[in-house]
This record gives structure tokens, C-alpha cells and sequence, in this order.
């Protein structure tokens, strides 16, 4: 009985304790879109431009491929970095317009439809522009013989041939899929992902492997050659072969599930605790075989810590356990493996690969895995090579094969795991691109690419058609405001500063025109914003949101943006001011957003703004100088607090703001404004724990946008309830339940709080 529970235990997969693996997941789905014209698929029409540059690129990346430019483009003036550029370049705005689109619309989907759009199109065109050589290349070989050049046409028809045969068109069409596509991937990052970040989150972010697939071009996936180019792996074809991939990839699953969902040590539950679409996931990740299964790569991490010393005890001790758990983990699926007749296919795979190319063709890269599995096989394969010695007058020598069979003879167990490990890492790769393959051609089969006029107009009358088009194919019309931002910035004690520097004969005038407007007035264009109004201490400014412009909906954030940047400009100015004993400037920002669009009048032809965000953007950026009085001594972690000092009934009995405000170098971002921003962006919200605040924990909540000149910004906004207080010692009678946000400027907080969503 004791020897049964030994055993058990022995064979029974690890307790993974804290180890835990990262999901991979792709969505490519366009069911939420509208059917085009014929009530299947979607209907998209690409810009013209942009098509006539793939069809370039396409056409110049196969002749450089081929070698043939001598041959076929003699004449022709190739530019392959030229249309390589132009290619990227109309990438990203075609890319960038799809993402504006998906926003317009509120429907990440269409930016999805997009890329599957370019990728469809990326793929008729590699298969008809090889078509297309290939005439030519018939046609040349036809001029050739007809003005009787004979050693052109030997050339050229062996050109055609090796474009023609099995495994040499996959080759070379895998190869050229592989650049065009790392080409479209290459355009398209990091801005347009961080635009997919920003306005929809991580989800719709498209991974760096996805579009880098090789499988893109290829007709069939389990070709034995292109296996072993681009995964460095073999897997089965016949119906009784156990690394058949239909066969291999459920039984690793299957393993795999019951390690990772092996629940306290109780065995049993693992097929129900974890689905087998999760695991397929986890399996996509090739990383998440390192975590796994990796124990000596965290054996040697574990050794050089050890050896540096001064480290942390805790550290050490979590990777010691670390590499006994991944070791227990890899005995158990190994073992598995074994038992299954897959370890000595796996080792045979990876070692025939130097020499595999000597034999095949004539022969093909199964049959020299069979040599070294089976006696029969390994009879055959010597007679058929001694047939083909005769056949091609030359000799197959099968000592390669023999010096194989005898080191396989001598590898050690921890060698045999290390080439597992590597298996599960190839066919990581291989499994994940192979599912992301058939999931776009699903996606591919519903899109309807449309070029021709009559058809388009016939769908764009039915309001079906998804068109992407460049900006100058779009019709320009200035399109009406549909909303409004107003920023404040005003200057705290401008009057006592004035009359500080006039007592020294100083010039304030010019003081305030150096240190703050002229500096704010060079990055407005970098936010898209404009002056309303500027006076002594203050300045108003606005951004505005277009209809039909989804590119420019960023008011908020940029506004916000553009506010941290002001008080970054006013700190610096203030840092040179004080090594000259001059004042320094104090802040009080507002920023109010209206969700309809402004009322103008003209004095001439200046153009007055009316709005009631203008009177929020005051009262949010003004501070009570009684509230100043009270916060004086108080050592406070942030800039900004409203009080409530009036009873409920008094707050609802009017529309106006009766809050009072201590602001100084701080800013207020209006209830309105910030749901606008939940919009714009995708806010993470975070907890904090401020230690001036003793256990208390604020809530945060962070995010990305970016300016007009196509730069990225962070920005932290904190929450909080306004407190009732009392109006004349200031203590906390209560917390209501109305909130007001502060954009934080605090660069130490910026930095904790990115390193916190790193972590998540």
C-alpha cells in the first residue's frame, strides 16, 4: 500500500504553486459588422492608390526573389526601397484611417475588417502576380527561341522551373508572403497599435507575430520542407502516426491541462477545471513553455544568483522552488512522451535537419525519420538510396545517416529534455500561427473586395460599404463642431507679484510674457488648440471636436495634456527664476467640457466665443483664499481639494457652482469632461495607497492619448468624493457622494502608477 502511494506520487504531475501562464488570444471576428450587396460578405472598397503600391511592391519583391531582374525587368526601372517606403507609408494611413473609422463608429470590428481586407488582397496578389511571372517568363522563353538564343532560354526555362516545382513553389511563395507581410506589420508599429490601445484597449491590440506569419502564402501547412525551414519540425502524416499534429496537439493539451489545473494536489478534476480552448491558448504563448517546463534555464538564473550574492533570501528561494516545480513538471510529461513512442521522433526531427537536404529530394524528409525508427524502413531507405546511386550516376553515401544513428545512441536524459523543451517551444509557434492562419482565412472568406465603380456606388447606396480610402480621395469639407473644451490657467497673487517687481524697477510685463504666455503659445499647435482670451494673469483656451473626424476626438485628453505641459513649462521657468531671486508663478487650472458646440459673435473680424464652459473654466481653476488660509500648515500630497461648505439643500436649489477650492498649481477637470475622457481613451482605473493619507487608498485612473503631431502622453487622474465640511474650522462633517477629478502632475506618482499597470 505505501509502495502504491510512492509511486502515485512519483508519477503524479507537480502542484504548480505561484507559477502562472499568459494567455495569447486573437480576435478576428466581423460578425457584428453589416453584410454587403450580396448578403454574405462585407463589402470594401481600398484606396486605389494604395492598391497600385501593393501591386508594386508584390511584383518587385517576387522578380528580386527570383532572381530574374536581368530577365524580365531589363527595361523596367525597379526601385525596391522606393516602393518598399511608399508601400509603409500608405500603410499607416490607410491603417490609422480604419482606426479613426472604428472610433467614428464606436466599432473596433472595422478596423479588424480593414486588416483582414489588406490581408486578402496581400494574398490574391502574391498568387496573381506569380502567375503573371510565370507568363512572362513563357513569353521571354518564346522570344528567346524565336531569335535563336539558345543560352538565354536554357536560363530563363530553368528559371521557370524552379518557380514551377512542388516544394520549390512553396518555398518561395512562403518566403515571399513572409516579407510583404513583415513589411505591413513593420508600417503599422507601434503607432497604430498604441492607437488601438488608447481608444480601445490592450484587447485590440494586434501582436507582433500575428501579421509576421509565414503560413499566410502557403497552400498546405504540414508541407514536410516548409515545416522544417520555418519551424524546425516534423510531424506525422499518416493516420497511425502518434506526432501526427491532429493527434499530438490534444495529447499535449491533455498533459498540459493536468498539470496547470491540478487543484492542491487533488487529482481527478483537471479535464473539467481547465476547457481545452484555455489550454490552446496557454500553448500559443511559447514563453509559457519556459515557465513551465524551463528548469534549467532557472537553474542557471538560481546558480547566478547565488554566486553574485547581497540578494534578497526571498529571491533566491522562489527560483530554487521554481526549478523543482518546472523539473517535476517536465519528469511527468516526459515520462508521458516516452511512453507514448514520441521522445526518439522528437530528437530524430531536430537531428537530421543538417543533413535531411543531401537526401531529398529524390527522397522526402519522413522517410529519413523512419530510418532511424524502424529496422524494416532503415532497409528500405539504404536499397531505395543504392537504386537512385544507379538512377542518377551518382552516390548516396549513408554514412551521415550512420554517424546520426550512433550519437543518438550517446545523448543523456537531461539532453533529451532539452530537445523536448525545444519541440514544445517550435510547435508553440507553429500551433498558434497555424490557428491564427485559419481564423483570418475564415474572416478573409467574408469580405467582398470591390473595385469596380458600379458595383461600389450599388453598395454605398445601400449603406453597406466600408470604404478606406487616403486623405486626398476623401471629399474636403469642413465639417460642423459638434463639441467644446475650454482650459483656464490663472495666475495666483499677479497683482502682488507686479508690484514686488516694480518696486525693483523690474519689467513684469515682460516678466510674465517670457515665463508663461509665450511658452504656452508654442505648443498649442501640438495639442490642436486656440486662444479665446488673454488678459494680465490668465489665459482661456479652447479645442474643438469635428463631425465625421474621429482623428481629432481627443479634446479632453488632449486638453488635460496640454494643461500638465503648461505646469511642467511654469515649474521649469520658476526653477531658472529662483537662482535669479525672481518670483515665482502659481497656478490655478480648470478645464470644462461642453457637449455641444459654441455660440460666435464677430467684432469685425475678430471672433468672439460665447460658451458657459468659458464661466466652469474660472470657477474650476480659481482657490478660496479662505481655503487657502486653512491649508496653509497642512502638509498636503496633492494640489487640488473642493469643499462643500453649504448645506445639501442649498447646493440643489441652484445651478451654480458654490464649491470652494484650494488649487494651487493644480487642475480640475469638470464631471462631464471626464465620462468624455472614459470615451476617448481606455482608462485603467488603479488603487494607491498615500502614505500621508495613512491606510487610505485612492483610486486613479490612467491612460494614453496622442497629440496632433502624432507623440504619445500619459496622463494620471485621481478621484474623490467632495467632503462637507465645516465652513469655519474646516472639519470633515461628511463625504458626498459627488466627485471631482484632478489631473496629477506628480512625476514619482507617474512613474508608480506606470509600473503598477505593467504588472497587471
Amino acid at each position: 500500500m505505501q509502495m502504491t502511494k510512492f509511486f502515485r506520487k512519483f508519477f503524479a504531475p507537480a502542484d504548480l504553486g505561484k507559477i502562472s501562464l499568459k494567455p495569447y488570444s486573437v480576435n478576428f471576428s466581423l460578425e457584428r459588422l453589416r453584410t454587403g450587396i450580396d448578403n454574405i460578405r462585407h463589402d470594401v472598397r481600398l484606396s486605389e492608390t494604395f492598391c497600385k503600391a501593393l501591386r508594386n511592391i508584390v511584383f518587385q519583391v517576387i522578380i528580386r526573389r527570383l532572381r530574374a531582374e536581368e530577365i524580365l525587368a531589363a527595361e523596367e526601372n525597379l526601385d525596391i526601397t522606393q516602393a518598399r517606403d511608399e508601400f509603409s507609408r500608405l500603410c499607416r494611413e490607410i491603417v490609422l484611417e480604419a482606426i479613426n473609422r472604428a472610433k467614428l463608429e464606436n466599432e473596433v470590428q472595422i478596423d479588424t475588417l480593414a486588416q483582414t481586407a489588406i490581408i486578402k488582397m496581400l494574398q490574391e496578389e502574391v498568387k496573381s502576380r506569380y502567375e503573371e511571372v510565370a507568363d512572362r517568363f513563357k513569353n521571354v522563353i518564346r522570344k528567346y527561341g524565336m531569335a535563336n538564343k539558345t543560352e538565354q532560354a536554357i536560363a530563363a526555362k530553368k528559371k521557370l522551373s524552379e518557380m514551377e516545382k512542388g516544394h520549390n513553389r512553396e518555398e518561395i511563395l512562403a518566403d515571399i508572403g513572409k516579407e510583404l507581410f513583415c513589411c505591413f506589420a513593420d508600417a503599422q508599429n507601434p503607432d497604430a497599435n498604441e492607437m488601438r490601445r488608447i481608444n480601445f484597449g490592450d484587447s485590440a491590440v494586434v501582436p507582433d507575430d500575428f501579421l509576421a506569419n509565414p503560413m499566410f502564402c502557403v497552400g498546405n501547412f504540414s508541407d514536410d520542407y516548409f515545416m522544417l525551414r520555418e519551424y524546425h519540425i516534423l510531424l506525422g502524416h499518416r493516420l497511425d502516426d502518434p506526432d501526427k499534429y491532429d493527434i499530438l496537439l490534444p495529447f499535449i493539451q491533455n498533459l498540459i491541462g493536468e498539470i496547470i489545473c491540478r487543484n492542491s494536489g487533488e487529482q481527478g478534476e483537471a479535464a473539467d477545471a481547465c476547457p481545452p480552448e484555455l489550454i490552446s491558448g496557454w500553448l500559443k504563448r511559447k514563453e509559457n513553455v519556459d515557465i513551465l517546463f524551463n528548469c534549467f534555464q532557472s537553474g542557471y538564473q538560481y546558480r547566478m544568483l547565488t554566486k553574485k550574492g547581497g540578494v534578497k533570501q526571498e529571491n533566491a528561494e522562489q527560483l530554487k522552488m521554481q526549478t523543482e516545480v518546472q523539473k517535476k513538471c517536465l519528469n511527468y510529461l516526459y515520462r508521458k512522451l516516452q511512453k507514448a513512442g514520441l521522445i526518439r521522433r522528437i530528437i530524430v526531427s531536430y537531428e537530421i535537419q543538417p543533413v535531411y537536404s543531401y537526401y531529398c529530394p529524390p527522397l522526402v524528409p519522413q522517410l529519413i525519420v523512419q530510418y532511424f525508427l524502424s529496422f524494416r524502413m532503415r532497409r528500405t531507405v539504404i536499397s531505395r538510396l543504392r537504386r537512385l546511386n544507379r538512377f542518377y550516376g551518382s552516390s548516396f553515401s549513408i554514412a551521415p545517416l550512420r554517424k546520426i544513428r550512433w550519437k543518438l545512441r550517446f545523448i543523456a536524459g537531461s539532453g533529451k529534455k532539452g530537445y523536448l523543451i525545444r519541440f514544445l517551444k517550435d510547435l508553440s509557434r507553429y500551433h498558434r500561427d497555424r490557428q491564427n492562419c485559419l481564423m483570418v482565412r475564415q474572416s478573409a472568406d467574408s469580405v467582398n473586395l470591390l473595385a469596380e465603380e458600379k458595383m461600389c456606388n450599388l453598395s454605398r447606396a445601400n449603406n453597406s460599404l466600408y470604404e478606406f480610402l487616403l486623405p486626398h480621395e476623401r471629399v474636403s469639407e469642413e465639417k460642423p463642431l459638434i463639441n467644446h473644451v475650454i482650459i483656464k490657467a490663472d495666475v495666483r497673487g499677479s497683482t502682488d507679484i507686479t508690484h514686488r517687481m516694480m518696486m525693483r524697477n523690474l519689467n513684469p510685463a515682460s516678466y510674465f510674457s517670457l515665463n508663461f504666455f509665450d511658452p504656452i503659445t508654442e505648443i498649442l499647435p501640438e495639442y490642436g488648440a486656440e486662444k479665446v482670451f488673454v488678459e494680465g494673469d490668465a489665459i482661456i483656451l479652447s479645442l474643438f471636436e469635428r463631425k465625421d473626424m474621429p482623428e481629432g476626438w481627443y479634446s479632453v485628453a488632449r486638453a488635460c495634456g496640454l494643461a500638465d505641459r503648461i505646469l511642467s513649462i511654469v515649474r521649469q521657468c520658476n526653477f531658472r527664476n529662483q537662482k535669479n531671486t525672481l518670483p515665482i508663478i502659481e497656478l490655478g487650472i480648470g478645464i470644462s467640457y461642453r457637449n455641444t458646440s459654441p455660440a460666435f459673435l464677430f467684432d469685425g473680424a475678430h471672433r468672439i466665443m460665447i460658451s458657459s464652459a468659458i464661466n466652469l473654466a474660472d470657477r474650476l481653476s480659481g482657490c478660496s483664499k479662505m481655503v487657502r488660509r486653512q491649508m496653509l500648515n497642512r502638509k498636503t500630497p496633492f494640489n487640488l481639494y473642493v469643499f462643500q461648505t453649504v448645506s445639501d439643500e442649498d447646493m440643489n436649489s441652484t445651478s451654480d457652482d458654490l464649491y470652494q477650492r484650494y488649487n494651487v498649481n493644480g487642475i480640475e477637470l469638470n464631471a462631464a469632461g471626464f465620462e468624455k475622457l472614459k470615451t476617448e481613451i481606455d482608462l485603467k482605473p488603479v488603487q494607491v495607497g498615500i502614505r500621508a493619507l495613512d491606510k487610505n487608498r485612492v483610486r486613479f485612473y490612467t491612460g494614453r492619448f496622442p497629440t496632433v503631431t502624432g507623440s504619445y502622453q500619459r496622463l494620471v487622474i485621481r478621484e474623490s468624493r467632495i467632503p462637507r465640511v465645516d465652513p469655519n474650522t474646516f472639519a470633515i462633517l461628511s463625504l458626498t457622494r459627488k466627485k471631482y477629478y484632478e489631473i496629477c502632475t506628480n512625476r514619482k506618482l507617474f512613474e508608480h502608477i506606470e509600473n503598477l499597470i505593467k504588472e497587471i
